[in-house]
């Protein structure tokens, strides 16, 4: 350290117009230098001090992950949206609906009595006893078939059924904007991404396979005051706070900015380009991202 000091002394006397501008350099290297100097005088000590130091950082990465993994939810959902995510407009809301909207265990007959001769029926007998049900959304291959919620808000059905129980998973509902029956360019519908393809989820098969599409192209709507059957003939995915959960009410400004959007971003490109004379539906869910919502969008084709 000496001999280093000395050489410093040395060198600024023979460079005196040069000292400005490497003191800073000096003093840097000079406890450079008692840095090593120390170390090497206490090597055990220092070596010791960095196995430590590596072993708590080690041990609390791996009791991290581990804590993760135990709070992880043991839910049948692939991405359980918030209150606030789901309709992206204001705080969102869906119910739990199992199996067709009722419990496998009882009330399957429902299903099957909305959907046949005797829809008109079954849905008004449904309605009856859930008067939020503004619907019955049915798959024409049986992919999904499940009642139709509206609230005075999007919260409601968010925590719970369409029996009014409270519920993790949701269910399909209306945007609480949009009328009640389906009469407006542009009406929402929300729901959950279930792993076991429940609810939303079977939408989910759109995406992986765009063949899947041509097989599976219509869905009805049944409402009290009839049914309507809609053409599938977009999907992608959108941010959460996309302008496109503000086109509903009846009379939205944004309609052709709306399709055109759908036409440029749609993941499949059908040939089908709806006008603004024309009703769309638009079904929404949430995905693994927490950022990214699917849309798919259809177009009614018969009333």
């Amino acid at each position: 350290m000496q001999n280093l000091l000395s050489s410093f002394k040395k060198f600024n006397s023979n460079h005196r117009k040069l000292v400005p501008f490497i003191i800073y350099f000096e003093i840097a290297a000079i406890v450079l230098a008692s840095i090593l100097k120390s170390a090497r005088k206490n090597f055990k000590v220092v070596a010791l001090t960095a196995v430590i130091i590596v072993a708590i950082a080690f041990a609390a990465v791996h009791l991290k992950a581990t804590g993760k993994q135990s709070d992880a939810p043991d839910k049948e959902i692939v991405e359980t949206v918030s209150v606030e995510e789901m309709s992206a407009v204001s705080a969102s809301s869906e119910e739990p609906l199992v199996n067709a909207a009722v419990s496998a265990s009882s009330e399957e007959p429902l299903v099957n009595a909305v959907v046949s001769e005797s829809s008109d029926e079954g849905l008004m007998q449904f309605i009856k006893n859930h008067p939020d049900a503004v619907g019955w959304i049915w798959f024409e291959d049986d992919l999904l078939s499940y009642p139709i919620m509206q609230a005075g808000d999007n919260d409601k059905y968010a925590i719970k059924d369409y029996d009014g129980n409270d519920s993790d998973t949701g269910a399909l509902f209306l945007d609480y904007r949009s009328s009640a029956d389906f009469s407006d360019p542009n009406s929402i519908i929300y729901g959950h991404n279930m792993r076991n393809r429940t609810m939303f989820g079977a939408l989910r098969a759109y995406k992986e396979n765009l063949e899947f599409l041509e097989c599976h192209k219509y869905f009805q709507i049944i409402t009290p005051e009839g049914t309507s059957r809609y053409l599938i003939f977009a999907f992608m995915d959108v941010p959460q706070h996309s302008y496109i959960y503000d086109v509903v009410g009846a009379n939205p400004s944004n309609m052709r900015e709306f399709l055109d959007t759908i036409e440029y971003k749609t993941y499949i490109d059908t040939g089908i380009e709806p006008t603004v004379e024309d009703k769309i539906i638009t079904l929404s869910t949430c995905t693994k991202s927490d950022s990214l919502f699917f849309v798919m969008f259809a177009v009614q084709i018969d009333n």
